[in-house]
């Protein structure tokens, strides 16, 4: 409540201060603008007072020389400078700034309006009858207009002088009035903003420090499940690999068995016996060679044959596969394809694809149990199609297969592991992906891996 308090007060605050400001600014352009016509006003009457002693000065003298010579050159002049004359008595009579120069104009005591006036109209009359009287009337009348004229352009003067000592006395409101505003402004919202601002960046530091921290919990609590879920599928594949075997080993066992009994009973063809136990005995062990390395941990990278690698992978499940009457058809490319990576990760997540391919052609009970294995090269990347019969994944689990813990099995026959590690496989260690769709025949995995 305390803090919405204080926005709210920093918003009135920001709305007076900036409404302050905007006031300032309009009242020094009034100001300004006021001061600089003012200044026009005055510059061009007190010009055109001057011009008024001029100009009656001069029209006299013209009058005196037309009246002596005649000219009509002269005659013509003085019609100009009467019409000039009129003219700019015409603007400052409109454009009277004060009482006091009203008075000089208007007043009974120094009625310069009516003088000038008059002297227009001798002027007028001297220029359409050339009479030496009116031209005696009309020195007389500039002589007597010329200290009332100089009295008006003092008057003006003096009122330009005042009107700018006025406005430079505003000028120094103004600026007293900004910079007072500016401190308030300084006082009242910037610092208890940068306050603000410094308390809200320590908060946002504690939260990111706070989610950092639970980010690094998150993420070890995520590698440790990651661990957890490679320990159950390691363990999951090994009880495959028992089972494989097992498988493997019943039938050379058997063999042995066979013939290790037929020698108890003769020596003969003893030599041919030995050579078909030790062709067995290293069939088993390089079961075992097969078997071991299929199963091992570490994480080294080197340059890997992917033919071969799918050549042991399937060597594991072969005597499933065989069981099972499954046909393996292999359309490997033309040459030898070399990766960079682990071979063992990448034979898991091979079997894995292959178990789940074998595992469906035996639930659905098909009667010609096929898993094609394509090969190519194409843009750099390499591609594994491994596609089975078995009719395909239903539309609405497509995009689960991958999911952690997802199975159409029974809960008995599967974990939900393998495919999510086959996904997380092919994702962090080679930096591929793995896709599932519905292919001619059946489900369709297609592995796509960076060509080193």
């Amino acid at each position: 409540m305390k803090k919405f308090v204080n926005v709210f007060n920093l918003k009135y605050i920001y709305f007076i201060v900036f409404s302050s400001l905007i006031a300032w600014a309009f009242f020094a352009y009034f100001t300004m603008n006021t001061q600089i016509r003012n200044q026009e006003i005055y510059a061009k009457i007190i010009n055109l007072s001057g011009k008024q002693r001029m100009l009656s000065q001069k029209t006299t003298l013209i009058a005196k020389r037309y009246f002596e010579s005649k000219d009509e050159n002269l005659k013509n002049h003085l019609k100009e400078l009467i019409n000039l004359m009129k003219e700019d008595y015409f603007y400052i009579s409109n454009n009277l700034t004060s009482k006091e120069v009203w008075n000089i104009y208007f007043s009974p005591n120094d009625n310069l309006d009516k003088k000038v006036k008059n002297y227009f109209e001798l002027v007028e009359q001297f220029y359409k009858s050339n009479d030496f009287n009116l031209l005696k009337e009309i020195e007389k009348d500039s002589f007597e207009l010329l200290p009332l004229l100089d009295k008006a352009v003092y008057a003006f003067q003096k009122e330009s002088d005042e009107k700018t000592a006025e406005l430079l006395k505003r000028e120094k409101f103004i600026l007293f009035g900004t910079i007072l505003t500016i401190l308030l402004e300084a006082l009242f919202i910037v610092i208890p903003s940068i306050r603000i601002n410094a308390q809200k960046e320590k908060e946002l530091n504690e939260l990111n420090a706070s989610l950092k921290t639970r980010i690094d919990e998150a993420i070890e609590e995520n590698l440790e499940k990651e661990k957890i879920i490679q320990q159950q599928f390691h363990f999951s594949q090994m009880e495959e690999v028992i089972v494989n075997v097992s498988h493997q080993w019943r039938q050379p066992l058997s063999v042995i068995s066979t013939v290790a009994s037929s020698i108890k009973i003769s020596n003969e063809e003893l030599t041919d016996k030995i050579d078909i136990i030790m062709s067995k005995v290293d069939y088993l062990s390089n079961t075992i060679n097969n078997f071991n390395e299929f199963i091992k941990i570490d994480e080294i990278l080197e340059n890997i044959k992917l033919h071969q690698i799918i050549e042991k992978t399937l060597f594991v499940l072969d005597s499933s596969l065989k069981t099972n009457n499954i046909n393996i058809n292999k359309n490997f490319y033309k040459d030898e394809i070399f990766i960079v990576g682990n071979s063992t990760k990448l034979s898991q997540a091979l079997l894995s694809i292959f178990n789940n391919s074998r595992d469906f052609l035996i639930t659905n009970q098909i009667e010609n149990k096929e898993i094609h294995i394509k090969t190519y090269v194409e843009n750099s990347f390499i591609f594994i199609e491994i596609e089975d019969n078995a009719g395909g994944i239903k539309q609405e689990n497509l995009k689960k297969v991958f999911d952690i813990y997802f199975t159409t099995k029974h809960q008995s026959q599967g974990t939900g592991l393998g495919l999510y590690i086959t996904y997380h496989i092919i994702n962090k260690y080679f930096k591929g992906t793995v896709k599932a769709k519905n292919g001619q025949f059946g489900a369709k995995f297609i592995i796509k891996l960076p060509l080193k």
